[in-house]
């Protein structure tokens, strides 16, 4: 996994699980962003905190780009094996974040915003998670997980608009999650 982690740091996509849509989905993020890497996650809602942990163990360092400022991380073993190599990437907070995911045989684009607010640093579960607080109504989110699975690709910035463009530009529907 420090392989992917390596990639997503020089622009390009480091996924795993073989999930082809999320790595579609960072591609079209980068290019929307100018270069920053997405980071595929599992969400955890926690409603008592109002707030969604973005958690896996493939996160980049650099989440404003390859030539951006770098944020701290660890190498530790992958945590639900006790075995290899995962990163832990401290993702910085107080940034706006955009998590999407495009799924091309609907012609739709999932969308939500959330500000980040710090790194849980649970030894359970995945390594890299990012606690945030979503824009809007939390309960909303619980609703499109049955539907586009688990995956989503979140990213530095306020992508609203360039993700309303893009949605134009193909002939796609946004399904705001917020």
């Amino acid at each position: 996994m420090p392989r992917f982690h390596e990639l997503n740091n020089e622009g390009l996509v480091g996924g795993c699980e073989c999930d082809v849509r999320s790595a579609a989905t960072m591609v079209a993020g980068a290019i929307l962003t100018g270069g920053r890497p997405g980071f595929i996650s599992d969400p955890v809602v926690d409603t008592a905190k109002r707030q969604i942990i973005y958690a896996h163990c493939v996160a980049s360092n650099r989440v404003f780009g390859p030539k951006g400022a770098s944020n701290p991380f660890e190498i530790l073993t992958h945590s639900e094996d006790r075995q290899g190599a995962s990163v832990r990437s401290v993702l910085p907070a107080g940034y706006m974040t955009t998590s999407i995911e495009i799924e091309p045989s609907r012609k739709e684009i999932l969308f939500h915003r959330a500000k980040a607010v710090g790194n849980d640093p649970d030894d359970r579960a995945c390594r890299t998670k990012l606690c945030a607080e979503p824009i809007g109504d939390i309960e909303k989110l619980f609703t499109m997980w049955d539907t586009w699975g688990w995956h989503r690709v979140t990213f530095y910035g306020d992508l609203k608009e360039p993700v309303s463009a893009l949605a134009d530009a193909l002939g796609y529907e946004v399904i705001e999650e917020e």
